[in-house]
């Protein structure tokens, strides 16, 4: 027996039926509607969206090529800078530059029996927390050949030694008269002329890179505050008089003196009593003693009044 749609709908299998179709309705409308906003994106992309997409791929592609690069090229130079730091001036290995520096330069012209006129100190600046400059003038007075022994002597020097500026002149040569006996039977002198080697002044500047790792910095300077305290309590224990130390005391039935009075100084014996220190005779007035001041008797002060 044929069932009409009304009846078909009211049994079960029609109510679930409608259910089915109703929610599959439903959710056409919800993924058409969803795929034409930007909160629920493109579910059905058409070719220009899937176009888009592979230009973002590309893009994004080629960004994370170059940041590879970026950090390929970082890590180049962390090994270059970690190699070079062989090379640098090492205060643990080498000695503080301030002094070994001027050492090795002066064992340099000494190796070459160069004449060093003059040896700067040697002035450092930071470049970062762990690197600085350590700069040192020299001037260097002698001959050709002694200068380039010298240089040769700069070049084996370790740590390596950079030449940051360097300027070679030529001294002024002047011709010198000596005057010595002529030959034998004759009366006059005999002058000959002399000519000294010609001499070089070569003034130049030599730099070098101290590193100074962040922990030896702190070591350094935790000791030097560490001296500093030693020291300053060395200076107090000296100054500070020992606990229990009695203190000078006038000798028994010794009157002291009244406050604000100076004690004399008692005369070394047989030493003679100064003038000043001896009452006026009764042969000079005293308001004339009284008159006098110190000025106006100047060396008479010492002798006897008459």
């Amino acid at each position: 027996m044929k069932q009409t749609p009304k009846q078909f709908f009211a049994t079960p299998a029609g109510k679930l039926s409608l259910a089915v179709t109703a929610m599959v309705l439903c959710w056409t409308v919800l993924i058409v509607y969803l795929s034409k906003t930007s909160a629920g994106g493109t579910w059905f992309p058409s070719e220009a969206d899937i176009e888009g997409v592979r230009t973002d791929i590309k893009k994004d592609t080629n960004a994370l090529h170059a940041a590879e690069a970026e950090r390929d090229a970082f890590e180049d130079l962390q090994a270059s800078y970690e190699d070079s730091l062989a090379s640098y001036w090492n205060a643990d290995r080498d000695g503080q530059p301030e002094t070994e520096l001027r050492n090795l330069v002066s064992t340099a012209a000494q190796n070459a029996e160069a004449n060093i006129q003059n040896l700067g100190s040697v002035r450092t600046s930071n470049i970062n927390n762990e690197l600085s400059y350590a700069d040192l003038d020299f001037t260097v007075v002698d001959e050709y050949s002694k200068v380039i022994r010298f240089f040769a002597e700069i070049e084996k020097c370790t740590p390596r030694l950079a030449w940051r500026r360097v300027e070679i002149r030529l001294e002024p040569n002047r011709a010198r008269a000596v005057t010595g006996p002529g030959r034998p039977g004759a009366a006059a002198t005999a002058t000959t002329t002399t000519t000294p080697a010609q001499m070089f002044r070569t003034t130049g500047q030599v730099r070098v890179i101290k590193y100074s790792p962040a922990g030896n910095t702190a070591k350094v300077t935790s000791a030097a505050s560490k001296s500093t305290t030693t020291a300053s309590a060395a200076r107090t224990t000296v100054t500070t008089p020992a606990a229990g130390a009695a203190a000078a005391t006038p000798a028994t039935g010794a009157t002291a003196p009244a406050a604000g009075a100076t004690t004399p100084a008692t005369p070394a014996a047989g030493s003679t009593t100064p003038a000043a220190a001896r009452p006026a005779t009764t042969n000079q007035p005293a308001a004339a003693s009284a008159a006098a001041t110190p000025a106006q008797q100047g060396p008479a002060a010492n002798a006897t009044t008459n």
